[in-house]
């Protein structure tokens, strides 16, 4: 039979070390480790607990405490508890099956080179430290990467390190992405808590976490020092990080993000540090999202964050002092794809005092944008104030029609190679003056589609709207003064029915243009007004230039007017109708129109003519 029995060691150099041991005939009686022993070994009491006053500084006294230190069992048949002391671990000791072993305060425990404590199944760590009397993890050898690290897997029951020390361990040789601290499980899942504690000086990450980790408690931790950076988690666990922790005066601040999918955890909280998002398939987002400012998340090459369906949002509202950033790993255009908000209404999209850099990649996606809303008639609902978009291959914005902007306003859009915003003719009424779209390497509006099924007013952005469809006006459009529509090739604008109105009304000072995307003689086809007897139709201060198209579309005027008895109404006054391949203006006989409209208007360069009336 083994009996124990509890002892004092004092050492001038050192604290008071207080260890319960075991002896046995065949052993040295003063080697061994509380609880330590075979089959009838069990579980000690915990030993003199009279604290130093104030804090004390883990690991700083271990070569005080080297001479005092005891071997570490191999293993541990039964629960057991290492009272206050130093022990050395020569080779990585193992927990039997429902073990739990329990580190008092002032613990220290020095691990061999190549060593490592795993924990998983019904196995449990407790290491539970004050501040008087903290734990100490350490190597053997003072060097980064000298031990493995402590690795928790699949578990049944929770592990738990408070004010503990973990250090010099972290070892990359067998495990390039390797951590001090590792909690890994597959879908059953790892749990950890993880409070006021310090993980530093490893040759790996300081913590590795996956998706299935849970950390019911994660406070006021510190990872520094550590040659690959604070932390290294799946997409899934981010968001279980917490502010009150410490992840600088690392090689690396950054959180590394393996990302792929974001279903759960989704507050990430402002750490000090980047996200720095890595993998080759970006990140898909089915649940609200919330990044808390300030933050930064660097992106990889060629990937996206996409937020697909109603029940994924992205909530980054940031302010002027502490904004929100999307950025690359390489400071180039087109480096990532972008934001993609795809078929989501959920109100609680909101980009507010938010940078979006370096994306908008086009060798797949020609019109990308480093922000897309898109989707099909279900919609996509998205605010932007106070955002900036710059430096994208492609667009700084990409709109679908069916886009909504509860909120839009005070955003840049510069240095983006295709121009600041591609939109759909649906949404174009969205976009304000508060906005700036210059400063790209093409300042257009691109506008894609063919309708006007709203009764809507297209604002003077300060740039021109450059269609590349034919427009199908089915209510009242109007042009605020100032405005410039670039038609592309071949393409009309079609005014037809009642219903339907073209309001284009702008000053002496500050006319309205509807010119071609080339100017040459015909490289547009026409205005045409078809049986619309709508008041609002009127152009007045316009320039109208470079239509009247000989090929296609049967119309013979620039300005083509033409109905049944049903009639057709129109004023044209104070306009410039020039360099028309055909008619400036053709006018049916059932045509109503301003009497002065052949003198109220100056022309030039018309091939057909100026006005030309059915008779």
């Amino acid at each position: 039979m083994l009996n124990s029995k509890c002892f004092l060691v004092f050492l001038a150099a050192a604290a008071v070390v207080a260890g319960c041991k075991v002896e046995s005939s065949d052993d040295d009686p003063d080697a061994g480790v509380a609880g330590s022993g075979g089959s009838d070994a069990g579980t000690d009491a915990v030993a003199d607990s009279s604290p130093e006053a104030g804090v004390v500084a883990a690991c700083s006294n271990i070569e005080a405490l080297r001479p005092t230190c005891q071997a570490l069992p191999e293993s541990f048949a039964a629960s057991t508890t290492l009272a206050k002391g130093c022990y050395l671990a020569g080779k990585s000791p193992t927990l039997a099956a429902g073990v739990t072993l329990t580190l008092s305060p002032g613990v220290t425990i020095l691990f061999a080179e190549g060593t490592r404590l795993q924990v998983d199944g019904d196995r449990t760590l407790v290491a539970a430290g004050t501040t008087q009397d903290p734990i100490c993890l350490s190597g053997d050898k003072a060097e980064k990467g000298s031990w493995l690290g402590l690795e928790f897997g699949h578990n049944d029951t929770a592990s738990k390190l408070e004010h503990v020390t973990i250090e010099y361990a972290g070892s990359t040789k067998s495990d390039s992405i390797n951590a001090s601290v590792k909690a890994l499980a597959d879908s059953s899942g790892v749990t950890l808590q993880l409070s006021n504690t310090t993980i530093r000086e490893s040759e790996g990450y300081g913590l590795r976490i996956g998706g299935s980790t849970a950390l019911p408690s994660f406070s006021g931790n510190t990872f520094t020092k550590n040659k690959l950076g604070p932390v290294y988690t799946d997409s899934e666990a981010a968001g279980l990080l917490d502010a009150s922790s410490d992840y600088t005066g690392n090689d690396v601040d950054e959180i590394t993000v393996q990302s792929q999918s974001l279903s759960k955890n989704a507050s990430w909280k402002s750490l000090g540090v980047p996200y720095h998002l890595i993998g080759a398939f970006g990140m898909n987002v089915t649940v609200p999202w919330t990044l808390e400012a300030p933050n930064t998340v660097i992106m990889p090459a060629e990937v996206s964050i996409d937020l697909v369906g109603d029940g994924a949002a992205l909530t980054a509202i940031g302010t002027a002092d502490k904004p929100i950033v999307f950025t690359a790993e390489t400071k180039e255009r087109g480096f990532w794809q972008g934001l993609v908000f795809d078929n989501t209404m959920n109100p609680a999209n909101k980009l507010d005092f938010v940078t979006v850099e370096y994306a908008g990649r086009t060798d797949s996606i020609a019109d990308n944008g480093a922000v897309r809303a898109i989707a099909d008639s279900h919609g996509v609902t998205l605010s932007i104030t106070n955002t900036t978009l710059h430096e994208s291959e492609g667009y700084g914005l990409f709109l679908t029609g069916s886009a909504v902007l509860p909120a839009f306003a005070n955003n840049t859009f510069t240095k983006n190679t295709l121009g600041p915003v591609n939109v759909g003719s649906e949404a174009v009424h969205q976009l304000e003056v508060s906005s700036k779209y210059t400063g790209n390497d093409s300042d257009r509006i691109r506008v894609r589609d063919g309708y006007v099924s709203k009764s809507v007013t297209w604002a003077n952005l300060g740039v021109p709207y450059q269609l590349e469809d034919n427009i199908h006006v089915m209510k009242v459009w109007s042009l605020d003064p100032g405005v410039t529509l670039l038609m592309a090739q071949s393409t009309w604008i079609s005014v037809d029915g009642d219903e339907a109105g073209f309001h284009a009304v702008g000053t002496a000072a500050n006319p309205i243009t509807i010119s071609g995307v080339e100017k040459t003689a015909g490289y547009w086809h026409a205005i045409a007004f078809g049986n619309s007897n709508n008041a609002s139709n009127v152009l007045q201060y316009v320039t109208v230039e470079y239509g009247g198209s000989t090929t296609g579309g049967g119309e013979e005027g620039m300005i083509n007017a033409a109905a049944d008895s049903h009639g057709v109404s129109l004023t044209v006054d104070h306009c410039i109708v020039k360099d028309s391949a055909q008619w400036g203006i053709w006018l049916c006989k059932n045509a109503q129109v301003n009497g002065d409209i052949d003198t109220a208007n100056t022309f030039s360069g018309n091939a057909k003519g100026d006005v030309f009336r059915e008779q």
